[in-house]
């Protein structure tokens, strides 16, 4: 199994350098911060894929949560209201919160 580390680098570079190359041969026009928000939001996708197989799935899930909210909230800001998001988010964290506690249990 792939480290996290090295896992996240490499979703990181591939991600920007798919966006890179699809924005300089002219297929889709990306705005720098859009551009931001796709590679976060593939971090985040990332981190939550790598939650399912590691032994700590709370702490990753709730960062590659966290990260795909902020990453889609970048990338398509007028479809998704800011608002909303920090709910979401909020609600991700109350309900991994919950579900630590009763794991403890």
């Amino acid at each position: 199994m792939t480290k996290y580390g090295s896992g996240a680098l490499i979703t990181l570079l591939a991600a920007a350098g798919a966006v890179l190359i699809l924005s300089g041969i002219g297929v889709v026009t990306v705005q720098p911060l859009a551009a931001v928000g796709i590679v976060l939001a593939a971090f985040g996708i990332y981190t939550i894929a790598y939650a399912t197989v590691s032994g700590n799935q709370l702490y990753y899930m709730l960062w590659g949560g966290v990260a795909l909210v902020i990453g889609a909230g970048l990338t398509i800001p007028a479809t998704i209201n800011p608002l909303i998001a920090i709910g979401l988010l909020l609600l991700l964290i109350a309900a991994l919160g919950a579900y630590a506690v009763a794991k403890k249990k």
